[in-house]
């Protein structure tokens, strides 16, 4: 691995050990600073930086010092505005399970560590128009509803009310979750919560499926080791269990020797050090780029060929199916017999008005190669990945 990975490493083991580590003699805080960005971890690696003797005096650490005052004070909003919408809730009977960085955080050393673009909580669908009202009255509009998710959002805070655990589109692990109720557990204080290990097993799968589909950064790869540790006696035997079923134990077992690597000082070989590149060199949530390319080694399942694979992904950006479309016209909900039209007036809209959007999706068609494809399919499956169902 190279030096300044390594250094990034030791800040973010750091920050949440509150150990002290030697840095290198070449070590940049301004790529530091560029890398938290990207990942969006700027409170981690500044307080890592810190306690590793970094000079506080310096202009990007106090770039660093503002964007992390920036983000205690957003804390403390956005966690404000989470407790007002359980609270109305609880008052209203809605049953609900946090999720994610709503658990997360409190986890942290720091609340602030671990950033939250947005709070996800698990609804009942069919309750959703008991809970509409309330967001309303709580001053929230409603933004998207997409295939798994209601987006409510006031001001710069954003309430994601999920249907389902899992998006459809994810086949196999939508398999095993469906909408997620048959995990939840009514606790003494009458409020649904997922066992510890279901929260880990949860917590894995959402981070499985963004590596594989796109790319996944620092603070999810970091959210691994923060939940563990403060679960230590997790019923791995169960966890083997479940995830087997999830095709995904593998994955887990090459995870926990990366993390052992990070956070416990253990010798890393070529899949941990491989691990920890394709974090490291990704972003928060990957790229496009990489997206496209995943899609396409999912849809080779299917077609084979890469040929196939590009014929059907342009006829995918073309003929976008019914529900994106009703996303992006909401006409078409009242409406749906105007769908041929509506594909129609997407694409002269977008060759009016959006030709970058066509440029960047030539780009994606042109990397979909045999080779590339290829690549992928095999750098997912030497950590124990794969897209394990057919569209």
């Amino acid at each position: 691995m190279n030096t300044l990975h390594s250094d990034i490493i030791k800040l973010v083991k750091s920050a949440l050990t509150g150990e002290k580590l030697s840095l290198s003699d070449s070590f940049d805080v301004e790529t530091a600073f560029n890398i938290a960005k990207r990942h969006s971890v700027i409170p981690m690696i500044y307080y890592g930086a810190i306690n590793c003797g970094v000079d506080s005096a310096n202009p990007w650490m106090q770039q660093m010092f503002f964007n992390t005052c920036t983000n205690i004070a957003y804390n403390e909003k956005q966690m404000h505005e989470i407790a007002n919408v359980l609270k109305a809730f609880d008052e209203n009977g809605i049953a609900y399970i946090t999720l994610k960085g709503t658990i997360l955080k409190s986890m942290y050393p720091k609340p602030e560590m671990r950033a939250m673009s947005d709070a996800d909580i698990l609804i009942k669908t069919e309750e959703h128009g008991k809970i509409a009202p309330i967001m309303l009255t709580l001053g929230y509009d409603l933004k998207v509803e997409s295939d798994h998710e209601f987006v409510w959002r006031k001001s710069n805070v954003n309430i994601e009310l999920h249907k389902r655990l899992i998006p459809s589109y994810n086949k196999d692990y939508y398999a095993y979750y469906g909408d997620g109720w048959r995990l939840a557990k009514l606790g003494a204080d009458g409020k649904y919560y997922m066992s510890d290990e279901d929260q880990m097993i949860y917590t894995f799968t959402h981070f499985a499926k963004h590596y594989r589909e796109a790319g996944i950064g620092i603070r999810h790869f970091a959210d691994l080791w923060v939940f563990r540790n403060s679960h230590p006696n997790l019923d791995e035997e169960y966890i083997k269990t479940e995830l087997t079923a999830l095709q995904l134990y593998e994955f887990y077992v090459n995870i926990l020797s990366t993390l052992a690597v990070w956070f416990e000082g253990k010798t890393e070989d070529i899949k941990t050090e491989f691990i920890a590149e394709t974090i490291l060199n990704s972003n928060l949530y990957g790229n496009s780029e990489k997206y496209s390319l995943a899609m396409a080694v999912k849809t080779s399942n299917s077609v084979g060929s890469s040929k196939a694979v590009r014929r059907r992904k342009f006829w995918q950006l073309v003929f976008l199916p019914y529900k994106p479309m009703c996303d992006k016209y909401p006409v078409l909900k009242k409406v749906p017999v105007l769908l041929p039209f509506m594909w129609i007036y997407r694409v002269f809209e977008t060759l009016l008005f959006d030709k970058g959007k066509i440029k960047t999706h030539q780009q994606h068609l042109k990397q979909m190669t045999t080779e590339n494809i290829s690549d992928l399919k095999q750098a997912l499956n030497f950590v124990g990945l794969d897209f394990n169902f057919k569209e």
